[in-house]
């Protein structure tokens, strides 16, 4: 061993045995002994990692008698008691720093004496409420409420998440901590059952699969209803908030649904209790197990178990629905009564229970009917610095604001079959349902009114105030709520007021964040600045320094699988072309743009196709693109494209790609593509034919059928001068194309156009369109064709 080592070696020894003494152990010893020991056991050599280890084990014993000491509750303010507090704490983060620098060091703390002191810590200022409520002293006489930090159980909740993940065994943990656990709360003194209930909830709140074996455990639940109403109200609490924590798994889910209903039933319907802290906490329990059974099956709610689809009447669901609804007013009381301002536990509570209640349509409907609920939440959001508060607003308003999800063609028809077999549910209306698929109160008509009503409201400071140093998961949800209030085309002009975009753009952008935006915050908030690029004026909204931000996130947006995503991007960027900004255009075409809008067109969604051919008609008067559509060598087959599009059914699509064809043929490569493929001239000359009789044909039935061709499926009353305009719009296309082809295309191509009968359409247009300028360039077709020495009359 060389001398450096035996030195680190005797001053780690030196305060081993201070902290032994604990007498005059000080925050700077317990932080340079964890650091030592961590030094050398990365230094050590094989042979002496075990005395390394031996020394842990030490620290680990020595660190369990100064965790399990207790100030005196008459001298609970006194220097001393305040320094074996803040050395304390500086055990519990020692003890992360190691665990986090030796995978080894997590098996031997939870196998030492230290897990129990580190389990019971956060319990003994738990434990003197409880006495004080079961004795009933005055409040001045338990000077002891005060003896652990405000931040002790989460810093105990995090070095035990941190050593059960850690662990080489976890069913070994889990026996250990359920010997532990059932020991301290199977004790007769209530100081250690306090303990032991606070210990069961940072072991579920730790690790969810740890916490729910212990639940889980044969006749535990039964046991603990048996006799949880005699315990103090402190008690009580503790263990309603754990048991609603661990109704985030299924299975525990179910047992306490059967075992512990009527307990929290008693709390919250029957007026068991005064104590709001407890009444909020077991109706977020009951709400918990009342949606995870209706999800399943709509009939059963809050009669747990004993529902079945069969079996259920209306009356049992129309009690279930009286009793969700009783809970969500429970809620709504608690968050409007200002003597509740100051009580963080009661607040979380209630957030967490409209967070869940409010997935239920009827729900939503009560809350966005509370107008002073609805100040109460935001004025909570624009308060409040604490992420689980922030993440319980944020998911109220993302129910609240959320639209149905839209059903792909396949899954309507399979909902359609399973409906037609009679599996889907029955609500009490006896109403086929699925997953309140059918609820005229997540109608759009509704949604949108929720939405206009939120910003009405002054929604927009809440959501500043909770988007502010928020985790992804927050920020997802914060994204998505934006999109949702953006939806209705009402609400766009006041958000941007309100400073939507500042909200947005960051959460659009691949920028070095902490932590990084995830794919689904980045689509949530791109597709809300499409919405806005779509219905404003982009130099408005953005201000024109902001305005190529957007390019890079709408084209990212271009590759995802939501047809809704692709349509509402290409819009978007179809508006931003439009400006003719020449920075925006290059960006576009630098980031892939165009070969993105060309693979949309194969799109099987009309829509999709549509837009992305307008969006790709505007950037063809940008002159790279332009080129790029005029080089023979690559873009025949781009040619080829635009031209079967301008045979299409749909008219917004086909005109789309016929302008784009009038602009690409004043180039003479693109005039000679054009005739070069097979149907080049036929496709045109469909245009300029469009609802022109030719000398046999009827024509009435010639309008018949292009007002037919123009007007969608959709639109069942034709409106005559709509269809005609529409058909001018065509007719006025494919003349240009003809004049181009004519003027720039030179005698050949001409030639082959009057020797196909154009000279006659051309003609006949001439003749009977009352558009000016579909005459005009007929007229300058046939006389460039007379120039060339083309005879106009046989």
């Amino acid at each position: 061993m060389s001398k450096e080592n035996e030195q680190g070696n005797g001053r780690i020894t030196e305060l081993l045995s201070r902290l032994g003494s604990s007498e005059d152990i000080q925050v700077t010893d317990v932080n340079e002994l964890s650091t030592a020991l961590i030094s050398s056991m990365t230094n050590a050599s094989a042979d002496d990692k075990s005395s390394v280890r031996t020394q842990q084990d030490e620290f680990l014993t020595q660190s369990a008698t100064l965790l399990s000491k207790l100030p005196s509750s008459e001298e609970s303010q006194t220097d001393e008691n305040h320094r074996v507090l803040q050395v304390q704490g500086a055990l519990l983060k020692s003890l992360l720093r190691m665990i986090m620098n030796d995978t080894h060091f997590a098996d031997a703390l939870l196998n030492s004496k230290v897990y129990p002191a580190i389990l019971r810590l956060p319990g003994m200022v738990f434990s003197t409420t409880a006495i004080e409520s079961s004795t009933k002293l005055p409040q001045s006489s338990t000077a002891a409420k005060e003896t652990r930090p405000v931040d002790m159980k989460p810093m105990v909740a995090i070095l035990l998440a941190k050593a059960y993940e850690m662990a080489a065994n976890k069913d070994l943990v889990r026996d250990r901590s359920t010997e532990i656990v059932l020991e301290d709360i199977g004790s007769d003194k209530i100081k250690t059952r306090a303990a032991g209930f606070q210990a069961l909830g940072l072991i579920v709140q730790a690790d969810m699969l740890i916490g729910c074996g212990i639940l889980n455990k044969e006749g535990l639940l039964a046991e603990l209803m048996d006799c949880i109403e005699l315990e103090p109200e402190d008690i009580q609490i503790t263990l309603t908030e754990t048991l609603s924590m661990a109704c985030g798994d299924g299975k525990t889910r179910t047992a306490v649904g059967l075992h512990c209903s009527e307990f929290l039933k008693s709390i919250v319907l029957r007026g068991a209790t005064k104590n709001q802290h407890l009444k909020g906490a077991a109706a977020v329990a009951l709400t918990k197990i009342s949606l995870a059974e209706s999800r399943k099956d709509p009939s059963v709610g809050l009669n747990g178990l004993e529902g079945t689809s069969q079996g259920s009447s209306s009356k049992e669901t129309k009690d279930t629905a009286d009793e969700e609804a009783q809970m969500a007013k429970l809620f709504s009381n608690l968050l409007k009564d200002d003597k509740n301002d100051d009580n963080k536990a009661i607040q979380l509570n209630a957030v967490e229970g409209l967070a869940y209640a409010s997935i239920q349509p009827a729900i939503k409907h009560l809350i966005i009917s509370d107008k002073a609920l609805l100040l109460s939440l935001l004025h909570l959001g624009e308060e409040t610095k604490s992420n689980p508060l922030k993440y319980g607003l944020i998911i109220t308003f993302n129910n609240l604001t959320a639209f149905r999800k839209r059903l792909s063609p396949e899954q309507e028809q399979m909902l359609k079959l399973k409906k037609m077999a009679g599996n889907a549910s029955k609500g009490a209306s006896g109403q086929l349902k699925d997953h309140d698929m059918d609820d005229p109160l997540d109608d759009e008509a509704m949604v949108n009114q929720r939405n206009i009503t939120l910003v009405k409201l002054g929604i927009m400071p809440a959501l500043h105030a909770i988007g502010h140093q928020a985790s992804d998961t927050i920020r997802q949800n914060l994204a998505q709520v934006l999109r949702n209030l953006i939806t209705p085309s009402e609400t766009r002009g006041t958000l941007v007021q309100q400073g939507v975009v500042r909200l947005l753009m960051p959460m659009s952008l691949q920028q070095q964040q902490q932590p990084p935006t995830s794919d689904s915050t980045k689509t949530a908030a791109t597709q809300a600045l499409a919405k806005l690029s779509i219905t404003l004026d982009p130099r408005l909204t953005f201000k024109n320094q902001r305005i190529p931000e957007l390019v890079k996130p709408l084209i990212w947006l271009l590759e995802s699988t939501d047809q809704l995503c692709q349509f509402e991007s290409l819009m978007a960027l179809t508006n931003l072309g439009s400006m003719g900004d020449v920075q925006v255009l290059s960006l576009i075409v630098q980031d892939g743009g165009v070969e993105k809008m060309e693979n949309l067109q194969f799109s099987e969604h009309i829509l999709v196709r549509r837009a992305a051919t307008e969006a790709l008609c505007n950037m063809i008067f940008f002159e790279p693109v332009f080129e790029l559509y005029s080089d023979p060598k690559k873009s025949s087959n781009k040619i080829h494209l635009m031209l079967a599009l301008s045979d299409t059914d749909d008219f917004m699509t086909r005109r789309a790609a016929s302008g784009a064809l009038a602009v690409l043929s004043t180039c003479p490569e693109v005039c000679k593509m054009i005739v070069a493929q097979d149907r080049g001239l036929e496709i045109l000359r469909s245009l300029i034919t469009l609802g022109v009789p030719g000398p046999q044909e009827d024509a009435d039935e010639v309008e018949a059928k292009a007002i037919e061709d123009v007007m969608s499926d959709q639109e069942a009353v034709v409106d005559h001068a709509v269809a005609v305009g529409r058909m001018d719009e065509l007719r006025h296309r494919g003349a240009e194309c003809f004049k181009n082809l004519i003027n720039i295309g030179g005698k050949e191509i001409s030639q082959k156009i009057a020797a196909e009968g154009g000279i006659q359409q051309l003609a006949n247009m001439i003749q009977t369109s009352q558009n000016e300028a579909v005459r005009y360039c007929a007229m300058e077709a046939l006389k460039a064709m007379s120039d060339q020495g083309i005879k106009l009359q046989s």
